[in-house]
């Protein structure tokens, strides 16, 4: 239960910081033998553009857990809980149904890559479908956070949600206490 726990929690966080970390340290090496060494390497830019590619599709499912996708807050915030969380409902089913769809598109754009056209990558010379097969991954997990944000709202369905001008207040208030804390500790 540990591991399921951990996964719902860091697995698309730990992911994306792997795939940063590695588009650096390849682009720094890159740049130390282009500039030092005279010597650039033919493959990096391909390596950090597929890193690049696999972020966003994982991004996709940490924003839903997150509850960081793009929403028009105070409007939302005219309107009674009640109305608010059936909104919110309605829109993480249209997210989920959408989900479910393209992920559907991705196992047969994969399959074709895979199986008909067997493209290769031109400078690291990998199968095309490793790349794409992102697709398949980010959609779904999306479909899987969209499910747990659909639970969690027929869950929370009488509770009042906290208005944008709260958070942003909050969240204000957190940064300026960050920044008051960080200056005491350069005196």
């Amino acid at each position: 239960m540990k591991v399921l726990k951990w996964l719902d929690e860091y697995l698309e966080e730990s992911l994306l910081v792997m795939l940063l970390v590695l588009i650096s340290v390849v682009m720094i090496a890159q740049v130390f033998a282009r500039y030092v060494l005279n010597n650039s390497m033919s493959w990096p830019e391909e390596f950090c553009r597929y890193c690049y590619v696999w972020s966003v599709f994982l991004s996709l499912s940490f924003t839903i857990k997150k509850r960081s996708m793009l929403r028009v807050g105070v409007v939302m915030d005219l309107f009674p809980a009640k109305i608010q969380s059936s909104v919110r409902i309605f829109c993480d089913l249209v997210m989920f149904v959408l989900f479910v769809v393209f992920f559907q598109h991705a196992f047969a754009v994969v399959g074709n890559i895979k199986n008909v056209t067997r493209e290769i990558s031109s400078a690291m010379r990998v199968p095309m479908w490793i790349v794409y097969f992102c697709t398949i991954v980010g959609f779904g997990l999306s479909i899987i956070r969209a499910l747990q944000a659909i639970i969690s709202d027929i869950r929370n369905f009488n509770v009042k949600a906290e208005s944008t001008h709260d958070a942003t207040l909050k969240e204000a208030q957190a940064e300026a206490e960050l920044a008051a804390q960080d200056d005491a500790s350069h005196i």
